[in-house]
């Protein structure tokens, strides 16, 4: 089943096709729009809807769209928040050249390896945190299986989570600590991953917020507690 864009209920069809080059998009039964209005944009137009946080361009990626490499999204942030991780380790003073370069130390709890491991976990955590209230949200409200799907749930969430993918700028330009622009680039990630996450659960911003809250709370407990676990084992 798909979804309209502009009301979010079910829809059966999203066009009719009466040649390769002729489509007739069909309206939705319940708000008398065009279901998916996004079929006949251009993917470019559908993107600067995406980065203006337009939540009928998030309903139209999230359950209108086939997304078969999402799996390869996941990887890359997994990878890119790697690498900022492990950037912010410790790193040896010998020489300007040294830390210009980023050459970090690859051992004790900076040990490569042992940040892939910390950030999987974090984002397991933080994703399994999520998955979790919202379900028992949905359980006490007697919502419909059927409408209501953990594949959209963890969909909504590598969305919302892929403008981590903008730390790879900080990286680039050297500053991977605490400053403005970093500031600016989680505020906007977690504008994306509250409005991509509102859209698949139905939930209002407030609730959104809270339960995103509580997911990035047990993400920084997570990688803390990893992080104090490495350190004292060396």
């Amino acid at each position: 089943m798909y979804r309209c864009v502009n009301c979010g209920a079910e829809v059966e069809e999203l066009y009719k096709s009466y040649c390769p080059n002729v489509l007739k998009l069909l309206k939705c039964d319940t708000c008398d729009q065009l279901a998916d209005k996004y079929i006949e944009y251009d993917p470019v137009i559908i993107l600067v809807d995406l980065i203006l946080l337009e939540k009928r361009a998030y309903r139209h990626l999230l359950y209108n769209c086939d997304l078969k490499y999402c799996w390869k999204l996941v990887i890359i942030i997994w990878l890119v928040e790697s690498f900022r991780n492990l950037s912010l380790c410790d790193y040896k003073t010998k020489s300007i050249e040294t830390l210009k370069t980023f050459q970090p130390i690859f051992d004790g709890h900076c040990n490569f390896y042992l940040v892939l491991l910390r950030t999987a976990f974090s984002l397991t955590a933080f994703a399994v945190v999520v998955i979790l209230l919202t379900k028992v949200k949905w359980y006490f409200e007697s919502k419909s299986p059927g409408k209501y799907r953990t594949a959209h749930l963890w969909k909504a969430l590598v969305i919302g989570g892929s403008c981590k993918l903008l730390g790879l700028l900080e990286i680039t330009w050297g500053h991977i600590f605490l400053a403005p622009h970093y500031l600016l680039i989680l505020g906007y990630t977690l504008l994306c991953l509250l409005t991509s996450y509102s859209v698949v659960s139905d939930n209002g911003k407030m609730e959104s917020s809270v339960i995103l809250g509580m997911g990035t709370l047990v993400y920084n407990c997570a990688s803390n507690f990893l992080s104090t676990t490495f350190e004292v084992s060396d």
